[in-house]
């Protein structure tokens, strides 16, 4: 038991400061280019010169200006620009040490702002680029002369807490730019919530979430403790706290104890007091009275977003919690609920809705390129419930479908020339389009006339306005709301009114313009604390929105105020003003001209790339592994040395994978020197063995619609090579053995709520089949899959397994045998054996409780199992049964506030005997962490 805790410890260490990447994940059409600097290295698709040279132009000013507050070294850095993904985000990480931007601009600005998106992304993430050529000092420099950078990695998360790399990160992108999240009023309504529904967490529950309660993640909360940080201490607090941190100043709970010593003030007090300055500013609104529509939920947070009125007065939503994926409603007049389908597998839950239709964009990822992603635009009508797919493979957001439901209007996104407005019927047929270079359009809407649309713009600065369009020929512009430091967006069309969200003295609030009336407005509709995210009119005069709060967006009611406001600059910095310089958010309006020499980028750039190594000991081998992996991501590598204390022997091996082509060749090859064995009691024979692989495999995805599918083949050769040194050369023939291995591997499942322990309807299967190809005969067949089931409550899940295997009985060679054998028996290689299972999960708890900051416990969940395993002698043809009943209990936990893992507890009772030795019929394990890869 010591020894697998020793082994789950350093596995946890090893794995857990991993960054997500698309392994292949472009075509190998796409052309390289590069601007190659002393401080950065920006490779990007050909056609990308003018956003690369952007990009170079603001980490240079950042890294001469702005270094300071974090450290004066700099690492160069390698950052790749992915322009075929619709996904709008961006990473810098370690092992290997690289950056990528994905450039696609998001339509939501209420999250991420309207700023120039690569903007947006050089800022942020280039703070990571100066936080992790800081950070490699003391004891985090000797963790990477000792592992490479997946040391320093390790360290660094073992001495500064996610929350400040983020945090530190916005607080830079909102001191730099015009915006930045520290100046949107969602971004801080996270924590505002929580204060005005007297939820108050744990620093341990803060950290590492939940799955009953609503808990903002760690961009909220570092920016936040960032930013009360560098007001009450100065702008070099966080320089020397991470300095002495990343030392490990002092050796255990460093960031504390550094925390401590540069404030004179406890780590638990520091938070405290941040937490109570912004408390203090929130309780103006603690007592706001709002007539709510829906209801909390215990244990639960439920969200209703994007309502839409109906002509009967009810409204149609989305509707999402931790308990079930999100699905179309309809809210009856009576607060009623009816359900009305299932959403597809979206990247974010925005809908629109006219005259009984229901129109909307699913994902559909690439079938093979990970990097290069796909909108379907899909039509829901709501009484048929029948949905069509009306143009897939797209590249359109935020559709909206007209009041005669005949045509749709959508906004398609091209992340180099910004974006245009098209016009298709239902059968995808396009019969208009706009373009406007460098503007980015968001949630157009058909007006009452469908001759007409709105739409909210915003421009390179990240001003946004409110315009209208004539459908057609006439492309006359119509400026309803002129460009300003604003947030505009969530539009909805209700006769000559157009309803919007906008910012206003720190609020989300919804707002309306009346189109063609003297009086045009705009005037302010309704307010909430912590925003209103679209809204409706009612007939009789109230009006129903989705306001956010700490149990979920709640739709409520509220009479409209119809209050008549000049329209100016909004977005200031919130609760720390005084902190910033205009000088500082005026930045990219005046960065240095200088043109960036382009060359063209070799994909073999440095294509071993290593930058990690692992010394790992297990009894009885010493090895120490190196990895290596290219900033394209399309090749990596393990060379190994591994040791064995009780052979003597040593092995040098090296594995690889090229993932740049349709077809991956997947290769490698090891050889072991001096292998031993014993002949009998006084004699030991010694050989060498030669091991090595290659072929082929094909990942695909083929996710789409309401389930994610995901199919492997993949095909190898093989050779096992025994050469005899010493006396056994005398007595043994050398002997090749040579086999193909050929796998298929599908996995597929429905989406899946935050506390659904597995999907409602999930499937895994693996066919496997070994056979030789020289003068020896052997064969081994594997089939096993799982089945996932909903039990009898919506958070339990029934799997029911499957498994058969069958082998020659030969014995000129023995496959390893990889058959799941039912669980606390000793496994047995039957030439033919067969297996059912069935497992009942359910949840025990969800304690949200943690220790020490070392372990956090989410949730606590139990499952009943019995497998019936039969293996066969085909050589006297008698079987032999292994029934096991049993229960395991399992941990979800979080260690040192950021790292999943599950572990657990199994009792086996052994129902048959074993086949070999003393049978026992109470069986305890325990169960090593199975998400840890």
């Amino acid at each position: 038991m010591m020894k697998r805790a020793l082994i789950l410890v350093f596995l946890l260490l090893v794995f857990c400061f991993s960054h997500a990447q698309n392994f292949g994940g472009n075509p190998s059409s796409l052309h390289w280019q590069q601007i190659n600097t002393d401080t950065a290295r920006i490779i990007f698709p050909r056609g990308f010169n003018a956003k690369a040279q952007r990009i170079a132009a603001i980490i240079h000013s950042l890294q001469k200006n702005y270094a300071h507050t974090i450290g004066d070294s700099i690492r160069k850095i390698n950052i790749v620009l992915q322009n075929q993904t619709l996904v709008s985000n961006g990473y810098v990480g370690l092992a290997p040490y690289r950056s990528e931007f994905y450039v696609t601009p998001p339509q939501n600005a209420f999250e991420l702002g309207a700023v120039s998106w690569t903007d947006n992304l050089a800022v942020h993430e280039f703070r990571h680029v100066e936080q992790y050529s800081n950070f490699n000092k003391g004891l985090s420099h000797f963790a990477t002369f000792i592992l490479g950078e997946q040391g320093q990695a390790i360290a660094n998360a073992a001495s500064i807490p996610d929350w400040f790399f983020e945090g530190d990160a916005v607080f830079n992108e909102t001191k730099l730019t015009q915006q930045g999240r520290g100046a949107l009023p969602l971004f801080l309504s996270s924590y505002e919530s929580l204060f005005l529904s007297n939820k108050k967490y744990s620093y341990m529950k803060m950290r590492n979430g939940s799955l009953r309660d609503y808990v903002p993640d760690h961009y909220d909360l570092g920016y936040l403790l960032v930013a009360y940080g560098r007001k009450k201490y100065g702008d070099d607090i966080w320089r020397k706290v991470t300095g002495d941190a990343t030392s490990f100043k002092p050796l255990f709970y460093p960031f504390q104890g550094a925390v401590k010593k540069n404030t004179g003030v406890s780590f638990d007090h520091f938070v405290n007091d941040a937490m109570n300055y912004y408390q203090q500013q929130w309780q103006a609104s603690a007592n706001e009275k709002t007539d709510w529509v829906t209801n909390t939920v215990a244990n639960d947070v439920v969200n209703y977003q994007y309502p839409y009125r109906t002509g009967d007065g009810s409204m149609i939503v989305v509707k999402s919690s931790n308990r079930y994926i999100a699905a179309f409603y309809k809210i009856n007049p009576d607060r009623s609920e009816e359900r009305i389908a299932t959403k597809d597998i979206a990247t974010d839950n925005y809908f629109s809705y006219n005259n009984g239709k229901i129109v909307y964009t699913s994902f559909q990822p690439d079938t093979r390129w990970g990097n290069r992603d796909y909108h379907s635009i899909k039509l829901l009508d709501i009484k048929t419930k029948e949905e069509v797919t009306v143009v897939a493979r797209s590249k359109y957001f935020s559709p909206d479908i007209s009041h005669d439901g005949k045509n749709i209007l959508a906004v398609e996104i091209d992340p180099l020339n910004g974006s245009r407005i098209v016009v298709m019927n239902t059968q995808s047929m396009l019969s208009d389009s706009m373009t406007k270079t460098g503007i980015v359009f968001s949630h157009p809407k058909f007006a009452a006339d469908d001759q007409h649309y709105y739409v909210a713009e915003r421009n390179i600065e990240g001003e946004m306005s409110l315009m209208k369009y004539a459908v057609g020929n006439d492309k006359k512009a119509e400026t309803l709301l002129p460009p300003s430091n604003r947030i505009i967006g969530f539009l909805t069309v209700q006769g000559d009114t157009v309803l919007f969200t906008t910012t206003y003295h720190g609020r989300d609030e919804l707002w309306a313009v009346i189109d063609g009336a003297k009086e045009k407005g705009p005037y302010r509709i309704a307010s909430y604390s912590t925003g209103i995210y679209q809204g409706a009119l009612e007939p009789g005069g109230k009006m129903i929105g989705s306001a956010f709060t700490a149990d979920g967006y709640r739709l409520a009611k509220f009479d409209p105020e119809w209050e008549r406001v000049d329209l100016k600059d909004e977005l200031t910095d919130l609760y720390i003003n005084d902190v910033y310089r205009q000088a500082d958010h005026l930045l990219l309006n005046d960065l240095p001209q200088q043109e960036y020499a382009v060359t063209k980028y070799p994909k073999s750039f440095h294509l071993l790339n290593l930058h990690s190594f692992r010394p790992y000991y297990e009894q009885p081998e010493y090895s120490l592994t190196v990895y290596g992996q290219n900033v394209l991501n399309t090749f990596q590598s393990e060379i190994a040395y591994t040791y064995n204390e009780n052979e003597k022997s040593n092995k040098l091996s090296y594995n690889g994978v090229f993932g740049g082509s349709y077809l991956q060749p997947v290769f490698g090859i090891s050889q072991t020197w001096q292998r031993s064995g014993a002949l009998n009691k006084d004699s030991i024979v010694n050989w060498n063995e030669l091991v090595g692989y290659a072929g082929l495999q094909l990942p695909l995805n083929l996710s789409g619609d309401k389930q994610y599918r995901y199919l492997t083949l993949s095909s190898t050769y093989n050779i096992d090579k025994v050469t005899w040194t010493g006396i056994a050369e005398k007595l043994f023939r050398n002997t090749s053995f040579e086999y193909i291995e050929s796998r298929i591997s599908y996995s597929g499942q429905i989406q899946k709520a935050a506390q659904q322990i597995y999907p409602h309807w999930a499937q895994s299967l693996l066919l496997q089949y070994k056979n030789s190809v020289n003068k020896y005969s052997a064969y081994q067949f594997l089939a096993s899959g799982t089945i996932y089931l909903p039990g009898l409550s919506n958070n339990h899940s029934i799997a029911l397994s499957a498994a058969f295997q069958r082998r020659d009985t030969l014995q000129q060679y023995l496959f390893s045998n990889n058959f799941p054998f039912a669980r606390g028996y000793s496994a047995v290689d039957f030439p033919q054996m067969w297996r059912l299972g069935f497992n009942y999960h359910f949840p025990l708890a969800y304690p949200d409780w943690g220790f020490g900051n070392i372990v956090y416990f989410q949730r606590i969940r139990a499952n009943l199992f019995f497998d019936y395993t039969q293996g066969k002698s085909l050589r006297t043809g008698i079987t032999y049964p292994f029934r096991t009943a049993g229960t395991e209990v399992f941990f979800d936990t979080r260690w040192w506030n950021q790292q999943p893992v599950t572990f657990g507890i199994r009792y086996s009772r052994l129902i048959d005997k074993e086949l070999l030795g003393t049978t026992q019929a109470n069986v305890w394990e325990f169960v090593l962490p199975v998400n840890l890869f």
